[in-house]
C-alpha cells in the first residue's frame, strides 16, 4: 500500500512517501497521522509527487499547504498523478521545454497540456 500525507484540509492533493504503482491502494493521511481516506493510485506517482485526493475540473484552482499552487489545465481524476503536465503555476511561466524535461528526467510519460 502507498501512504500520502495531507498538509492542510483544504488540500486537493496529497504528497506521495514512498514511489507508488498503478493499481496501489493510497492511504492518505493527514499531518497529525490521522487516516483520512483511500484512493486507488491510477498511474505510476514517483517519490515526492502529488497525487489527486478529489476530481479537479478543468481550469479549477489546485489547493496544496491550504493555498492555490496553480490552475489545473485538464481534468484530473482522483488518484492521478499532479504536475506540471496537467498544472500551471499561477506565479512562474514555466518555459515547455523546461516542463517536457522535468518529465523527461522524473520518467513521466505524459503530454503537456498548455
Amino acid at each position: 500500500m502507498s501512504r500520502f500525507i495531507v498538509m492542510d484540509p483544504m488540500d486537493m492533493v496529497a504528497t506521495n512517501l514512498k514511489v507508488s504503482s498503478k493499481g496501489e491502494i493510497a492511504q492518505v493521511f493527514s499531518s497529525e497521522n490521522e487516516k483520512l481516506c483511500e484512493i486507488e493510485v491510477l498511474e505510476d506517482i514517483p517519490f515526492g509527487n502529488k497525487i489527486a485526493i478529489v476530481d479537479i475540473k478543468k481550469g479549477e484552482k489546485v489547493i496544496k499547504y491550504g493555498g492555490v499552487i496553480g490552475e489545473s489545465t485538464k481534468d484530473i481524476k482522483a488518484g492521478e498523478l499532479v504536475h506540471v503536465h496537467n498544472v500551471k503555476s499561477l506565479v512562474v511561466d514555466i518555459p515547455l521545454a523546461f516542463k517536457k524535461e522535468i518529465l523527461k528526467q522524473m520518467n513521466i510519460k505524459h503530454e503537456i497540456e498548455v
